[in-house]
C-alpha cells in the first residue's frame, strides 16, 4: 500500500470499513440512482474492460460486469479489506469479475482497460493528480474515466439535514483544509479541472447531477440508522456516550418525520459526473 494514503488504509480497514459492509443493503439503496447515471455516463460495452477504482461492496462491479458481457471482465479495486470481502461474497461464480486489495494511486496496473469507473471512491487521496496520472496508465489509447464525486456539502441536503440535526448535541469537527482529502474534497469544480488536466486527461467534461439519496424505503426507523451509521454524520458520533447518542437519535426523529413519504424517505443531493479521455496514439 502506498505510505501517502496509510491514514485512509487504516481509516477504511477500522470500524467505518465494517459498518460500511454491514450497511451494505442500505447504501446500494441510498445511492442506486447515482450508479445507474455513472454506468449510463461510463457506457460500458460487451467486450470491454472495465477498472472500479473504490468499489467497495461491488454494487458498481457487479453492473459494470451485466454491461460488458458477453467478453467483457471488470475488476474492483479497494482498499478496504471488510467491503472487499462482501463484494467477494456477493460475486461468487463470477468468472469475469475480480477483486483486488490495493491502493489505486500507486498499483502498477496493465494498460489493458477501455473504461475507469468509479462512484465516491476518487475523493481520498492524499495526492489526486499522481493518483490520476496512474489511472490513466491502465487505460488503453482511447480509453475513458468516469466518475461521480459530491458537489460542496452545503448542496447536498441528504448531509445537510441530518448533521443540522446532531450538531444540537455534539461540537462539529474542524473544517477540513481545501486539499485535503475527504468526501467533499472535490466539491470544486475548477479543483477537479486542474487535478485531471495536470495528470493528463483530456476532452474533459463535467456535468452536475442531482438525485435523491433515499435513507429509507421502510419507514422513519432506517433512515435514522443509516443517518447515524453510513453518513457523513456518523463521523460526529464516533466518540461520544451513549446517553448523547440517545439525544442525536432522538432529534433525528424529529427532523426526519416531517420528509417520510409513505414509507420512504430520500433527500437531495449534489454531485459531478466527471467524463475524460485518453487520447488515442496517432
Amino acid at each position: 500500500m502506498n505510505p501517502v494514503n496509510a491514514d485512509q488504509v487504516a481509516y477504511w480497514n477500522g470500524p467505518n470499513g465494517e459498518r460500511w459492509s454491514r450497511e451494505q443493503v442500505a447504501i446500494d439503496l441510498a445511492f442506486e440512482a447515482h450508479t445507474k447515471r455513472l454506468l449510463e455516463r461510463a457506457s460500458p460495452r460487451p467486450g470491454e474492460r472495465v477498472l472500479d477504482v473504490g468499489c467497495g461492496c461491488g454494487v458498481t462491479t457487479l453492473a459494470a460486469a451485466d454491461a460488458v458481457q458477453p467478453g467483457g471482465s471488470v475488476l474492483g479495486v479497494d482498499v478496504s479489506a471488510p467491503m472487499l470481502a462482501r463484494a467477494r461474497e456477493r460475486s461468487a461464480g463470477r468468472r469475469h469479475v475480480e477483486y483486488l486489495e490495493a491502493d489505486a494511486s500507486s498499483h502498477a496496473f496493465d494498460p489493458a482497460f477501455d473504461v475507469v469507473l468509479s462512484r465516491f471512491g476518487v475523493m481520498f487521496f492524499r495526492d489526486p493528480t499522481a493518483a490520476f496520472a496512474n489511472l490513466r496508465t491502465a487505460l488503453r489509447p482511447g480509453g475513458r474515466l468516469a466518475f461521480l464525486c459530491w458537489c460542496p456539502a452545503a448542496d447536498n441536503e441528504w448531509v445537510g439535514v441530518p448533521r443540522a440535526a446532531a450538531l444540537r448535541h455534539v461540537p462539529a469537527e474542524p473544517p477540513p483544509g481545501p486539499e485535503d482529502p475527504g468526501p467533499f474534497s472535490f466539491g470544486d469544480r475548477a479543483r477537479v479541472e486542474r487535478i485531471l488536466h495536470g495528470a493528463g486527461f483530456t476532452n474533459l467534461e463535467i456535468t452536475r447531477y442531482e438525485g435523491d439519496v433515499v435513507l429509507s424505503d421502510g419507514g422513519l426507523e432506517p433512515a435514522v440508522r443509516f443517518a447515524m451509521t453510513a453518513g457523513p454524520t456518523a463521523r460526529l458520533l464516533r466518540d461520544v456516550t451513549d446517553e448523547v447518542r440517545e439525544n442525536v437519535r432522538r432529534e433525528l426523529e424529529t427532523a426526519l418525520r416531517p420528509l417520510l413519504r409513505g414509507n420512504r424517505l430520500a433527500l437531495g443531493s449534489a454531485t459531478w459526473l466527471v467524463h475524460a479521455l485518453v487520447h488515442a496514439r496517432t
